[in-house]
């Protein structure tokens, strides 16, 4: 754990490549990535750095985008949709585009295409924040940076639902003790995933 919390600042756009690729680094290994980007790690990194930053671009228009720097080295990247904002535009979605031709080879961009559009249709109608990415550079994890930035995205999202999708086991049960629950468990390209929420209710006053 970290003896003392870092800051977290707002990304500027010159930040998001670097956010980009910490959290190709960081996600690398989740296992719908695998099943979307490849079995062939390096492979798969180089086209998730491709990905990350068409994404990380629409949350910077449309949300809010933090990180955590150590001196000038980014370290974590929290990335949060605030209510009514989850679901793109048709501009977005064209915006969106040439990332999901370019980042992948075609029969990985028709599974990408199938996991994202798996996640936006049981996005819940009910206002709420939607949290993610939330990473951790692979050399800083384990030190108390996605408590904090866990922390924070419950801080800034007071009185609200917090709402958030995981492929991994570990990442449920980290969540849950925030206050997170699990709404719904579904297998997307028979990889399981689950969809949490923080309701307004259980939110600190």
């Amino acid at each position: 754990m970290t003896t003392q919390p870092y800051d977290i600042q707002p990304l500027r756009k010159s930040d998001l490549l670097a956010a980009a690729k910490l959290c190709a680094e960081a996600m690398r290994d989740n296992p719908i990535h695998i099943r979307v980007f490849g079995t062939v790690a390096t492979l798969r990194q180089q086209r998730l750095q491709r990905f990350f930053p068409g994404m990380l671009n629409y949350l910077y228009r449309k949300g809010y985008l933090y990180g955590i720097f150590n001196d000038e080295c980014l370290i974590g990247v929290l990335g949060m949709l605030p209510p009514g904002h989850c679901q793109p535009s048709m501009l977005d979605l064209l915006r969106l585009l040439p990332t999901l031709l370019t980042s992948n080879s075609p029969a990985g961009t028709a599974r990408l295409v199938a996991w994202l559009s798996t996640w936006a249709r049981i996005d819940p109608t009910t206002p709420h924040w939607h949290l993610g990415p939330l990473s951790v550079a692979p050399a800083w994890q384990g030190q108390g940076i996605g408590t904090q930035l866990i922390e924070f995205a419950c801080s800034q999202g007071q009185e609200d639902n917090l709402y958030l999708e995981t492929d991994k086991q570990s990442n449920v049960e980290l969540y849950a003790k925030f206050g997170f629950s699990t709404l719904a468990t579904l297998t997307t390209l028979d990889i399981p995933s689950w969809v949490m929420m923080r309701h307004a209710a259980q939110q600190d006053t």
